[in-house]
């Protein structure tokens, strides 16, 4: 079992804070739109990424993998993957549904818990490539 390198925690913090951001984005864009349980659902979904980072970048919790490297290559690329997301989904339920996986498997990083973070990986790419056709 291998720990984070700081290059890699710092990596992966970006990711979630660019995360919270895009949410935040997303949420001021579509605010009409959004009914209250909605809208504390996505300020849920901003604070629980950056309560992660935080956890990371101070290290509260310090995740161990088989191979760290390629576990941060992957989460820094789902994160990526759901803020661009973000940008061109207009549904609404899809676009809370990317910020509930993000968060799961932030959650799983910091219980490293491989199988469920592998999970959150596919399902988060299944609905990006429903909703990119």
């Amino acid at each position: 079992m291998e720990d984070f390198t700081l290059e890699q925690i710092n990596n992966i913090t970006e990711g979630y804070r660019n995360l919270a951001r895009a949410l935040n984005e997303f949420q001021g864009q579509h605010w009409q739109e959004l009914d209250d349980e909605q809208l504390l659902d996505i300020n849920a979904y901003q604070n629980s990424l950056l309560n992660r980072a935080h956890d990371l970048q101070t290290r509260t919790v310090r995740p161990a993998f088989p191979n760290a490297s390629d576990v941060a290559d992957q989460i820094r690329l789902a994160t990526d993957k759901a803020r661009m997301g973000l940008q061109y989904v207009q549904d609404l339920p899809v676009a809370l549904n990317i910020g509930a996986i993000v968060v799961a498997m932030a959650s799983y990083v910091a219980r490293p818990n491989v199988r469920s973070f592998q999970t959150t990986l596919r399902e988060l790419d299944e609905l990006l490539k429903s909703k990119a056709e």
